[in-house]
């Protein structure tokens, strides 16, 4: 198995800037590209050694068949960069792979990029124990459209999968999709120093789509109520609005410590609709279900004492114990500042099956 170096941000945007020097500034999408398709091994080719002319010249022909597959998504990046890609697919092979903390900078591509396991070459999987700590993706409001498609699975990440954040400057990240991704043993119950904050984290996100995925073994050690399936929140540095109008659907949460769906900072308009959050095996082997104070709940913290105002609601969805092995809540609002707010509500039919 290969393992490909970290390569920053800035790195991947001075590599930009060699691959296309005749765009005037290569960090913007160009105006008209083509759409392309790359392939991923876990054994294929790296350029994150190589610059200048070099990696032009690996850049241009690699990755374009399946027969010469690029060694990690960070490689891929480079190719799409390269030849002006308005929408991508990226194939991925099955094996192993040690990604982390992947940045979808702005010149990449200027429309969608999906990523997808390439059928019939075996099970695709994501492993952060090389990395410790962090989480596996991280999306801005200036990145491609992101259309994460599995299956694939994405586990041992400190922190957690996917991170998604929208700034004041540009607004919210829109368009992401997420589906058919197993998420598993995440947080500092598995990997020693994570913090363990989410399988999907979204703050200042609208109008994603979260569905059939699993969330399987999200648990933390330290700081229990932490960690959560789907956190639905607000950019903390820049103190944005929350993430409003994303879709929860037909995922299943199975031994989160914390509650498997969280919204907080304002976040409104989100549904959770047709999940199933059920029984397991935790770290230690010992039966748990999912959550501290619901299957989805709503809190206000100090940093943003905001009740969410458009209506959080949970429909037709089955539900089992807390982490705790106690018949919890469907849903809650809470509060560590003594707001009351009713900001998520359970509507149509949600059964519990201890």
């Amino acid at each position: 198995m290969r393992k490909h170096p970290r390569i920053a941000l800035p790195g991947l945007a001075a590599a930009v800037l060699i691959l296309v020097p005749s765009v005037p500034e290569a960090s913007a999408a160009p105006a008209v590209g083509e759409d392309v398709t790359v392939y991923v091994g876990s054994d294929g080719s790296s350029s994150a050694d190589l610059s200048g002319n070099s990696l032009q010249r690996t850049a241009g022909n690699a990755g374009l068949s399946a027969q010469s597959p690029v060694g990690s998504l960070r490689d891929a990046q480079v190719v799409l960069a390269a030849r002006h890609t308005k929408n991508a697919t990226i194939m991925l092979r099955g094996g192993t792979y040690t990604d982390a903390g992947v940045e979808w900078a702005p010149g990449i591509a200027s429309g969608t990029v999906t990523i997808k396991a390439q059928p019939g070459t075996g099970p695709v999987t994501f492993d952060g124990r090389a990395a410790k700590d962090g989480y596996w993706m991280k999306v801005g409001p200036t990145s491609p459209k992101l259309n994460f498609q599995g299956p694939y699975t994405v586990q041992r990440y400190g922190d957690g999968g996917i991170k998604a954040t929208g700034t004041k400057k540009d607004g919210p990240v829109k368009g992401l999709v997420v589906n058919g991704i197993t998420f598993k043993e995440i947080g500092n119950a598995w990997v020693e120093g994570g913090k363990g904050y989410a399988g999907v984290h979204l703050n200042y996100v609208s109008k994603a789509k979260i569905t059939k995925n699993l969330f399987v073994n999200l648990e933390n050690k330290e700081g229990r109520g932490n960690t959560h399936g789907v956190y639905l929140a607000f950019n903390q540095a820049q103190k944005t609005p929350g993430s409003n109008e994303n879709l929860v659907q037909g995922n299943t949460f199975q031994v989160v410590s914390g509650d498997p769906v969280r919204a907080a900072d304002g976040s409104s308009g989100n549904r959770v609709r047709n999940n199933v959050f059920k029984k397991g095996r935790d770290y230690e082997g010992k039966v748990r279900g999912n959550g501290n104070h619901g299957m989805f709940t709503y809190w206000v913290f100090p940093r943003a004492d905001t009740c969410g105002s458009g209506g959080n609601t949970f429909s037709g969805n089955t539900y089992s114990v807390d982490y705790y092995n106690k018949k919890g809540s469907a849903v809650l609002s809470g509060s560590d500042t003594g707001r009351t707010c009713k900001s998520v509500k359970a509507t149509g039919v949600n059964t519990y099956e201890p």
